[in-house]
């Protein structure tokens, strides 16, 4: 740990607990450090950097000594110059499990923004107290004041399956139906089959996109940035895309990605004559997923629906804290909320819909 720490600035190092922004060479490394803690997935580099693209910008920001760094926080910027926006996503968060974020950390980060330039950051966490924290700090509203990036995740309650050692006591936790359906898919021959290489995404995205229209749902970005996620996570064997085939023929398929503690779903789709498959697929995502240390599989939100499906598995979805905005300009905070967060509000369906065709 004290190796990668001294590589991941170019400043000296000194003795008092400072917020130092990562070199970009040392990203991968941060990756591993990362995987060794309880850091959700959403602040690793591998999630933030195929970001750039969409004209976000990914900064990542380490707290402590040169040789013991104690917090890491990654900050998507719009914008840039005096007029810059930060989007944390379940962050900032503590490397060692023994340590808790401190006032001190929490006020010099919120100090640096405000020297860097920010007008304002978005904050959305799992911890609350990590929230009061932050608002405790300066001027903070209780409200998303940048809702135009609608990836995943923000506020939406998730269905998280807890796993446990043995099939038969993870199973004993579904209801009925899904054990009948799982066993029903058995006795119809489906194959079951898991790979990592962002060419097996592209092969199966036609089945995707012909769910997504009959769904009516929306694939959030393009599969040039899954893509490259994929790429990254690779190295740190935290992805997979799980597939189920009926006579060689693609009839489901999810791309889940992991980080320490839980595996992340982030696509599903199926062939509308197969729906059966999907208890099958991923029950045998998630058996594979907590063999490789998450013991958590988190199928998502549950709109519509959805949230009967996802309820088979996980009775009662997680809720979250409500996101904080941390305001540094008021002037410009003021502007944003009477002139363009209106706005941009209205066209955010049409903003989607750019995003979502950029780079396929």
């Amino acid at each position: 740990m004290s190796d990668i720490a001294v590589q991941s600035s170019s400043r000296p190092a000194v003795a008092a607990p400072a917020w130092f922004e990562v070199r970009q060479q040392d990203l991968p490394l941060w990756n591993n450090v990362l995987l060794g803690t309880d850091t959700s997935l959403y602040q690793y580099p591998l999630w933030n950097e195929p970001y750039r693209p969409l004209w976000l910008t990914p900064r990542y920001l380490a707290w402590g000594t040169q040789d013991r760094p104690q917090a890491f926080v990654s900050i998507l910027t719009v914008g840039f110059g005096p007029a810059k926006i930060g989007l944390v996503f379940r962050g900032p968060t503590c490397i060692h499990s023994r340590c808790a974020l401190c006032h001190i950390a929490i006020a010099e980060l919120l100090n640096w923004a405000r020297a860097e330039g920010y007008a304002f950051i978005r904050f959305t966490h799992s911890d609350p107290e990590v929230l009061t924290q932050l608002a405790s700090s300066g001027h903070a509203e209780d409200f998303d004041a940048f809702p135009y990036f609608l990836d995943y995740p923000v506020m939406s309650p998730d269905y998280i399956v807890e796993q446990r050692e043995s099939d038969q006591e993870t199973l004993a936790s579904f209801d009925r139906e899904a054990r009948r359906k799982l066993r029903r898919a058995g006795e119809l021959g489906y194959e079951f089959c898991a790979e990592d290489s962002p060419e097996a995404l592209a092969n199966a995205w036609t089945l995707y996109q012909d769910c997504a229209r009959r769904k009516h749902f929306r694939l959030e970005r393009p599969l040039s940035v899954y893509m490259q996620t994929m790429r990254l996570a690779q190295a740190h064997n935290a992805v997979r895309l799980y597939s189920v085939h009926l006579n060689g023929k693609l009839v489901g398929s999810t791309l889940v990605f992991r980080d320490r503690t839980t595996a992340h779903c982030q696509l599903a789709a199926f062939d509308a004559a197969h729906k059966q498959s999907a208890v099958f697929l991923h029950w045998h995502a998630m058996r594979d997923m907590y063999r490789l240390g998450a013991r958590r599989y988190n199928l998502g939100p549950g709109p519509g629906s959805l949230a009967r499906f996802k309820q088979q598995f996980c009775e009662a979805p997680t809720s979250y804290p409500g996101p904080l905005t941390v305001v540094f300009k008021e002037d410009w905070f003021r502007v944003w909320m009477k002139f363009v967060f209106p706005v941009a509000k209205r066209l955010r369906p049409a903003l989607r819909g750019i995003v979502s065709h950029l780079k396929r």
